[in-house]
């Protein structure tokens, strides 16, 4: 077999592999068990030569949060149970972390920065989750190690320390909150039934549903911060 040939397959496998992640965690329900402990975690591909996306930073600084965890609103969902943002056709950022390419809705989305971890403040005392403090516009912007979220621990321990695998922050919660990404991709359009939506929250409500057109998770970015803002941490949004 060529070198060409072996290189497709290896793709082909790796695509195969993501695709049943995403299936695994869209299937998972709060009885079931969390995919991480049904075997070894299927690699997954970064997507290749991603297109930088402008987005527009907020205007007028927002006021720093509390240190201490703040109430958020409950997610608006439709009769059907998918969010309400997803009742007609929507855009979305393709972002990458650790492998893996996560969609936030442009409707929560509040800008993209580059991240240099240097700049960012140690939280003392807080979940390993939140990497620290950084100021912008005025306001301190919690950042959080994504891959922690939504990873299971056998990826994590592959993917490497944060400093190796953070490169960008996507800001959501009106900016409160950065989002670690190892990649910034492209702008996509999608309509409902593009999405394979979870029927329950389960175990991680931060995933709204799959795109298995475009190999990613999409983000419920309110019971993402609300989760954010009660402190949860770790294996337990993962």
């Amino acid at each position: 077999m060529s070198g060409v040939d072996l290189k497709t397959g290896a793709l082909l496998d790796q695509q195969l592999a993501l695709s049943a992640y995403l299936e695994a965690l869209l299937g998972e329900t709060p009885e079931s068990v969390p995919v991480e402990s049904a075997g070894p975690a299927p690699a997954v591909r970064l997507t290749p030569d991603p297109v930088p996306a402008p987005v527009a930073e907020e205007a007028t600084p927002v006021a720093a949060p509390a240190p201490g965890p703040q109430a958020l609103a409950t997610p608006v969902v439709q009769a059907n149970g998918r969010p309400a943002w997803a009742r007609t056709e929507f855009q979305c950022l393709l972002f990458q972390v650790a492998g893996l390419t996560l969609a936030v809705p442009l409707t929560a989305l509040n800008g993209v920065l580059p991240l240099d971890l240097d700049a960012v403040t140690p939280m003392p005392g807080h979940s390993a989750l939140f990497l620290g403090l950084i100021d912008h516009l005025g306001q301190q912007v919690r950042v959080v190690d994504t891959a922690q979220v939504v990873l299971p621990p056998e990826r994590l321990a592959a993917a490497g320390a944060a400093a190796g695998r953070a490169s960008h922050l996507v800001l959501i919660g009106k900016g409160r909150w950065g989002l670690a990404a190892s990649g910034i991709g492209e702008v996509v359009s999608l309509h409902p039934e593009d999405v394979k939506w979870r029927g329950s929250l389960g175990t991680r409500p931060w995933l709204a549903g799959t795109v298995i057109q475009h190999m990613c998770a999409l983000l419920e970015v309110e019971a993402f911060l609300e989760q954010l803002g009660r402190g949860t941490h770790g294996n337990a949004m993962a």
